[in-house]
């Protein structure tokens, strides 16, 4: 790692909903970091269990932000966003609270250099199997798809390369970008905020890029649940916003 970048501060912002165990987890995966700068923000999303007990007793050294209500992922997100800034991040990695992260992954997405950086993300059952290696737009049916999902690892997924969107799930962020475009598009809360903000990202003239060799192990969708009627809701209400957006993809509004 190059020395200057050493020094660059991380503040990783992790949302939390009524799933201690798995945050926990979490949180000790990135206690474990071999980058020497860095903070941790833990936001509770109005969690009615035993949640913010849990934490309190189990860490004294990461700063708890307790919503009052679920805000979902851009809201709980967003006031982590606003607590690192005014903490003074260099880059603020934004952190599924199912997820496990390597050692070294935070040192080499700060090395990679892109204005957002992407790591490989596998399953956690099986961390052979793609979940998302970025993502991209295809054309034809048009949608955007996560990169290798589903797919066994191999070489196929080891080159780093530029994106033009990615997920939500795990994604380090230079400070400069919440900047000028700001956090998250609260209309979504859940679900396709990471596109939208992809999208805004590159219209802003920054960079996404994926970083192989930094690794992201993923529960999955356990916060809403893979087939739940609140996450289809979600997809579908906010699949109409993102493409009805009069700057993206005017062909395809014409037909959703």
């Amino acid at each position: 790692m190059g020395e200057n970048q050493s020094f660059n501060k991380i503040v990783v912002v992790i949302v939390n909903w009524e799933r201690p165990e798995d945050t926990i987890q979490c949180i000790n995966s990135v206690m474990n970091s071999d980058h020497p700068n860095l903070e941790i923000i833990l936001v509770d999303n109005g969690s009615k269990d035993d949640s913010i007990v849990r934490f309190r007793e189990a860490y004294d050294q990461i700063n708890i932000i307790e919503l009052t209500e679920n805000e979902g992922f851009t809201g709980g997100y967003n006031a982590g966003i606003r607590k690192a800034d005014e903490g003074g991040a260099d880059y603020v990695f934004l952190l599924n609270n199912d997820t496990i992260i390597d050692k070294n992954s935070l040192s080499l997405l700060v090395d990679a250099g892109w204005d957002i950086s992407v790591p490989k993300i596998t399953f956690y059952d099986s961390p052979t199997t793609i979940w998302a290696a970025g993502a991209r737009w295809r054309s034809i049916p048009p949608t955007i798809k996560m990169i290798g999902y589903l797919k066994p690892d191999g070489p196929k997924y080891n080159s780093s390369r530029q994106l033009d969107y990615t997920t939500g799930c795990a994604l380090l962020v230079k400070k400069e970008v919440f900047d000028k475009i700001s956090g998250f598009d609260p209309r979504y809360k859940n679900y396709m905020e990471d596109y939208d903000f992809s999208f805004r990202a590159r219209e802003a003239g920054f960079t996404i890029g994926y970083v192989p060799q930094a690794n992201v192990m993923h529960k999955v969708s356990r916060s809403l649940g893979e087939g739940s009627e609140q996450r289809w809701e979600y997809l579908g209400r906010n699949t109409v916003l993102f493409y009805r957006h009069p700057a993206r993809f005017s062909g395809f509004t014409l037909w959703i």
